[in-house]
């Protein structure tokens, strides 16, 4: 099998390792946050409205820094996004500490909190994903080498969940506040990386020129070239003038893409609601205290990330399948594993559904990134690396708040909701990509 773009890309893997300590950082603040909520005094709601609004910058500025990480570099605006983070944990930190001391009310507590777990570290994870996935689409040239790259560099994002999961839950069991108080300093080491080893952006103090608008032909799934082509070799080939340039925006109505979207929606927001509640979960289904159900939701968290990590860089690799079965595939099996999520009486069932939820984004997510960014031109990968990252933050606008507000309501009442919309999904996977492929077929 050949290798993947991981292990021969020296960006990539510093790319990889700073993605690792950042979303290690984000989470162990989600693993904290509903637990911290009551341990704190504070609404429930608090916790759904912060991650909404971290959801809320991600949709708003992933295609952004998708876009300028090509035209301004790739060190610059992964500096940026690192700055924000380092912002938003020592934000985060202070309220906690502050809050605990007696210093300030809840009010300014949980201000304070959503503001940092929302707009600041939201803007900052905006960057990492589509910067990597612009990356990624540069060196792979075909399909195969596509699904094994977003695979490899999605299930990197994932170890950084289960190394997350685990140091919340051994610093949770030590001390409810260690892990949010740990978090400035992941994104410190985050950011050393970033000063040491990526790059210098050559062509960063160049004038920047914007491309021009694409014509209709353009954007025609035939005219969809992989972004190794001959087109992305010409670009490379002009040097600083290719760099400079800031690439094309994508639509999210166009329709190379629109039924990529539609079949994977579904399956982001029951993340959204499965880990958005893990924490109220376990304390409701297992009776756990506030200070226990730390450890024990960084387990569940775990357990998901890593079924979605086995599938990305072991499984998905050596299966060979394209993009549309993967993500058919994936879908079908996240229907199931949400079904038995919703009545899973136990903390043993909860445990394993949310790990067969993770193998099944570990398959859907690869093949909806893989399938969305072969669908558009070498010049919109930039633009189609924001969309593939805001798609699932999108979700988490909605998700969290609903979800939290519905359990509060009714428990069952957020996972039926989430049942629905797999189901349309899975159904759009079926019948939208199965259209799509034959339009596409029609026109060749």
């Amino acid at each position: 099998m050949p290798s993947s773009p991981l292990l021969t890309n020296p960006t990539l893997r510093a790319l990889v390792a700073i993605a690792l300590f950042t979303y290690t950082a984000q989470n162990m603040l989600n693993v904290s946050i509903a637990p911290l909520s009551r341990a704190l005094n504070l609404p429930e709601w608090i916790v759904g409205a912060a991650v909404s609004l971290a959801a809320t910058a991600v949709t708003a500025l992933s295609q952004f820094w998708g876009r300028r990480s090509i035209a301004w570099g790739r060190r610059r605006v992964i500096l940026l996004a690192l700055f924000l983070a380092l912002t938003a944990g020592t934000l985060f930190s202070a309220a906690v500490w502050a809050r605990a001391a007696g210093y300030i009310g809840a009010f300014l507590a949980a201000g304070a909190i959503m503001a940092a777990r929302g707009p600041f570290f939201g803007a900052a994870v905006a960057a990492i994903p589509p910067t990597g996935q612009a990356l990624v689409a540069e060196v792979t040239p075909d399909e195969a080498s596509r699904v094994r790259g977003t695979s490899a560099f999605s299930g990197a994002i994932n170890l950084s969940v289960m190394v997350g999961s685990l140091v919340s839950s051994a610093l949770g069991a030590w001390w409810i506040f260690g892990p949010v108080h740990a978090t400035p300093i992941f994104v410190l080491i985050a950011l050393a990386i970033a000063l040491i080893w990526l790059p210098r952006d050559g062509a960063s103090t160049r004038t920047r020129r914007r491309l021009p608008r694409l014509t209709t032909k353009d954007t025609q799934p035939g005219q969809a070239a992989p972004a190794s082509s001959t087109e992305a070799a010409t670009d490379n080939a002009s040097g600083a003038t290719a760099t400079a340039e800031l690439p094309p925006r994508v639509r999210w109505t166009d329709r190379r893409i629109a039924p990529w979207i539609d079949s994977v929606f579904g399956i982001y927001f029951a993340n959204g609601v499965v880990q958005i509640t893990m924490g109220f979960l376990v304390q409701d289904r297992g009776g756990l205290e506030p200070a226990p159900a730390v450890s024990v939701t960084a387990l569940m968290l775990l357990a998901n990330a890593a079924g979605a990590m086995l599938m990305q860089l072991i499984v998905v690799p050596r299966l060979g399948w394209s993009p549309r079965m993967l993500l058919r595939t994936g879908m079908t099996l996240a229907l199931v594993a949400l079904a038995c999520l919703t009545i899973a009486p136990s903390l043993w069932a909860l445990a394993a559904s949310t790990f067969a939820m993770g193998v099944a984004s570990g398959m859907a997510s690869p093949g909806y990134s893989a399938g969305a960014s072969l669908a558009v031109s070498a010049r919109e990968q930039g633009g189609i690396a924001g969309v593939i990252n805001a798609t699932g933050a999108i979700t988490w606008i909605v998700a969290p708040v609903s979800a939290t507000a519905l359990y509060g309501w009714m428990p069952l009442s957020p996972f039926l909701l989430a049942l629905t919309l797999v189901a349309l999904s899975c159904a759009c996977a079926w019948w939208l990509l199965h259209r799509a492929n034959l339009e596409t077929r029609a026109r060749d």
